[in-house]
């Protein structure tokens, strides 16, 4: 979200609270009462492991309208606040290195300033401190000083008294991440709470996927702590024994076994530990550490009891590859424009075989809809769909994780209807009427495999990238991480990839930008936004939409006009790319459809503006020639003769 969407104190709360939740922040109703007194309205410990429902938001802030708006910090919401109270507070902070860019302003007398940090996702909790009371050692003993991370919360703007300080055009996912200003007592691993249960310890759980591996965090946990001698000494609450299965755990999961798995677990010991597990402690650990491991996953063992399991390696096949390898340089140049300029377009101009497409927009745009309608479109062997030229019809394979029994039903025989049958082309999958399937899991990614072995698809959408990788770290740079290496993964198998995605909500200067770190744009070739658009403006401001009499020509009286007698545009689109990989003649950037009923016809038409080639045709009929085209489209000259030929 860019800085001129930023919420201003003059928004609603309940707008504002929406629009948090949204980002993936937990956030309560306080009351606030004189200067320091903020107290919540709701039981709010639940809120500290799992963020609200809009439900529980919108009954919150009706039943209390004036209340405070809070974000629970910690690790629910990935963010931890350093208080500022007053001016003394802020110098000493900058003095410790707490910088950031974000920041909120008070308005009370004593000028302080919240300052606002992204979690570093490194497994830890850091609990609240107080600089007032100076038990901790390792934080300044300042009053006004305080740090809010789990079990605390902080007011936000628009409350009554703040407001952001924030650099125009600021992206949410270039927040400073938070870094230690020191060791300190209060800083928790999450992963060493409670005492740990080898009979039932699943390793499939222990490797998250922002995982450190316990090599690279003890390291830099002695680098720290112990620099005179990289360490660790005994007693103390040292944690050797959790470290050293988070270890063993680690190996285990990348291949170790029997006499490779002890030999891993005692150079980790010797490294790091001033006195190392006795050896009948540590045997007794690894036995029991692998008599989980096979309990747990047979599957990992093959019919000789071997262990044949490696978490890194690739789930769905690879791509056969000539066994030379290749490579380019300027005289494969004219080859390599000749080969783009010949792609066997599915979709003119933005998808084909080995492509990846972001399709995009807020909730109740449209954007499924339009994907659903027009890949049926060319399963069933149309040969347009609006302004887009549709190639051979080809298998489809659209994994639905939303949409329920009765929506899907209706909306394959609604298609039917308007294009013919599919002859079986078009394939959904839905969670339904199967297991579920977390794309972010190995599981998932194995039963996605089987799947694809099967359909064997020309083209693959998968609705939405939030529901397909359950848990998806949308603000991070390494929750993107795992969700582009499959969309590879999938381009590289020679399938056209679509993945549907959800965007901001959208501000008062635009329609609101795709959701989350803007990783996500790296692999793709094309990402288009889709809104609806209306031809009433309230109707258009109620659901984020575009209002028709915005455009300095309405669209949909144009599509209308080539409707047939009787017939008028109940659904109408805007689609615009966002990011284009490589611009050609074919590609503007906006294009409009519509469906078009009548009221004594069931059958719905699709109706679209006209593509640039399909505008040069056009002229061609009318007489133009091809000169004449193309200094009416700005087009080459080449390009419009290869169109009207």
């Amino acid at each position: 979200m860019s800085g001129e969407q930023l919420i201003e104190e003059n928004e609603g709360i309940l707008d504002a609270a929406l629009e948090y939740l949204e980002r993936g922040w937990s956030i309560i109703p306080v009351r606030v009462s004189g200067e320091d007194k903020k107290i919540p309205l709701i039981r709010w410990r639940e809120f500290q492991e799992r963020p609200p429902t809009e439900e529980e938001v919108r009954k919150w802030f009706s039943v209390w309208p004036d209340a405070g708006l809070a974000l629970i910090t910690g690790h629910i919401s990935k963010v931890y606040i350093v208080d500022c109270d007053n001016q003394e507070a802020i110098d000493k902070a900058l003095e410790m290195g707490m910088t950031t860019v974000v920041k909120s302003r008070t308005q009370r007398g004593s000028g302080g300033c919240h300052l606002y940090f992204s979690s570093p996702l490194d497994d830890k909790r850091r609990q609240n401190r107080v600089g007032i009371s100076g038990d901790d050692i390792n934080w300044p003993r300042l009053p006004g000083l305080d740090f809010r991370g789990d079990g605390g919360y902080a007011l936000l703007p628009p409350s009554k008294g703040y407001q952001w300080d924030i650099p125009p055009q600021f992206e949410w996912s270039d927040m400073d991440a938070w870094s230690d200003v020191t060791v300190t007592s209060k800083v928790v691993d999450i992963t060493t709470g409670g005492a740990f249960d080898l009979s039932s310890l699943d390793l499939s759980l222990v490797r998250a996927n922002n995982h450190i591996p316990e090599w690279d965090r003890t390291f830099e946990y002695v680098k720290e702590s112990f620099p005179s001698t990289l360490k660790i000494p005994s007693g103390q609450g040292n944690g050797r024994n959790e470290r050293v299965m988070r270890h063993i755990s680690d190996c285990i999961l990348q291949g170790f076994w029997g006499e490779d798995l002890r030999s891993k677990g005692t150079a980790f010991m010797n490294k790091f530990f001033e006195e190392p597990l006795d050896a009948r402690e540590f045997s007794a650990t690894v036995e029991s550490m692998e008599g989980s491991e096979r309990r747990n996953h047979p599957e990992r063992f093959n019919e000789a009891g071997q262990y044949v399991f490696n978490q890194d390696n690739e789930v769905l096949p690879k791509p056969s590859k000539p066994a030379v390898i290749t490579l380019i340089t300027e005289q494969d140049a004219p080859r390599l424009i000749a080969e783009a300029s010949n792609r066997n377009y599915l979709i003119e101009p933005w998808c084909w075989p080995g492509s990846i497409t972001q399709v995009y927009g807020y909730s109740g745009s449209g954007k499924t809809m339009f994907l659903q309608h027009i890949l049926y479109s060319l399963a069933s062997g149309q040969s347009r769909f609006g302004p887009f030229e549709l190639g051979k019809p080809c298998p489809i394979l659209y994994l639905d994780f939303e949409m329920g029994r009765g929506t899907i039903g209706s909306r394959l025989l609604s298609m039917e209807a308007m294009f013919g049958s599919s002859g079986g082309l078009y394939q959904v999958w839905a969670p339904f009427v199967d297991d579920e399937m977390d794309l972010k899991s190995r599981e998932g990614r194995s039963k996605l495999s089987s799947i694809l072995s099967e359909v064997r698809p020309h083209v693959i959408v998968i609705d939405t990238n939030r529901s397909a990788f359950v848990g998806l770290e949308e603000n991070s740079a390494d929750g993107w991480s795992h969700v582009n290496k499959l969309l590879m993964k999938l381009r590289d198998m020679g399938m056209a990839v679509i993945s549907v995605h959800h965007s901001n909500k959208p501000g008062e200067s635009g329609l609101g930008r795709e959701a989350g770190s803007t990783s996500q744009l790296a692999v793709l070739d094309t990402q288009i936004r889709v809104a609806q658009v209306y031809a009433d403006e309230e109707l258009a401001r109620q659901n984020s939409g575009i209002y028709d009499g915005s455009y300095a020509e309405q669209v949909i009286p144009s599509m209308e006009r080539s409707l047939p007698e009787g017939y008028y545009i109940t659904f109408a689109l805007e689609l615009r790319y966002r990011k284009i990989r490589e611009f050609t003649e074919h590609h503007e950037w906006v294009q409009w459809v519509g469906i078009g009923s009548s009221p004594e016809n069931e059958v719905k038409i699709v109706v679209g503006s006209r593509s640039v080639k399909q505008k040069a045709q056009a002229l061609a009929a009318t007489g133009a020639t091809p000169v004449e085209i193309a200094e009416r489209l700005r087009k080459p000259l080449k390009a419009i003769r290869e169109w009207t030929a």
